[in-house]
């Protein structure tokens, strides 16, 4: 199975985004031909003919609603797991634009700009293999048609950056903004166990402890996978864990296994696929009786 590198760093509220105003930016579609006395039409320069009038329309409404902050981004790395994509010295932010459809036609009009640079936006699908994205808004997947995604610097060395299209924009926070200022750092992962046996029907946790052994503060993202029981693979859920330099910080994942009855060797496995590669946690199964 592939492996990719690179982790998701989110900001709260999320579900783990920070908290965002919706900001709605009214974009100009375009302007009406008329007189400088405020008449409909504009003489032709004969003088004997009315120049063609132009019929206004309605300007397109963007409504902008969660931003994120990424340093990878989790998807679907095969047909049944996901891992991260994304390079250690690029990042992302990540904004859920509602827009209509004309405006959707033309999302390279939006960019994120910072002091004298601007970044346009990035197709998702340039970036990922499959139509959806893990741990934005939700720890589960979301269609990547929801977010307009712009890769950046890491680190981007900025005083101020802003979501900006047409004649509106959306700033980001002050906390947004340090950590698009954080350079990359390095994880290890100290711990990752489940479990030797536990009795099908029954709660089973998972433990991930990781240490941060590099000079910045940084967020270790994984994707989780579950192989059986019942099931050959499937994604489980995204990770995400905020790790200051030089600390260790630790996450858990519970899990109730269906209920077996038949004897024999039954188990299942945690794979989680990160930027230095997988972890696997097994877990045998005891009938319930």
């Amino acid at each position: 199975m592939p492996k990719h590198l690179i982790g998701f760093e989110q900001m709260p509220s999320r579900r783990d985004v920070l908290g965002f105003g919706s900001v709605t930016l009214a974009l100009l579609a375009g302007c009406t031909s008329g007189s400088p006395f405020g008449g409909d039409t504009q003489q032709s320069p004969s003088g004997t003919e009315p120049a063609e009038t132009t019929t206004p329309t309605s300007a397109p409404h963007v409504q902008v609603g969660s931003v994120s902050v990424a340093p990878s981004l989790v998807s679907m790395n095969s047909p049944d797991s996901i891992g991260t994509y994304g390079d250690r010295d690029k990042q992302f932010v990540i904004a859920r634009i509602e827009m209509d459809e004309q405006t959707k036609r033309d999302r390279e009009a939006v960019s994120v700009a910072t002091d004298g640079e601007t970044y346009d936006s990035t197709p998702v699908r340039d970036v990922v293999r499959h139509r959806s994205l893990w741990g934005v808004d939700s720890s589960a997947d979301q269609s990547i048609d929801d977010f307009v995604l712009f890769r950046v610097p890491k680190p981007l060395d900025a005083e101020s950056a802003t979501i900006q299209w047409s004649n509106g924009e959306h700033r980001l926070n002050d906390e947004q903004v340090s950590r698009l200022n954080r350079p990359p750092t390095t994880f290890e992962v100290r711990e990752f166990s489940a479990p030797d046996t536990v009795t099908s029907g029954t709660e089973s946790t998972l433990t991930l402890t990781v240490e941060n052994v590099g000079s910045a503060d940084g967020t270790f993202v994984a994707g989780l996978n579950r192989s059986g029981p019942q099931t050959a693979y499937m994604p489980t859920t995204a990770i995400s864990i905020e790790v200051d330099a030089g600390a260790t910080a630790t996450w858990t994942h519970s899990y109730t296994p269906p209920v077996v009855s038949r004897d024999g060797d039954i188990s299942f496995q945690f794979v989680m696929n990160w930027r230095d590669g997988d972890e696997r946690a097994s877990v045998g199964l005891e009938p319930n009786e």
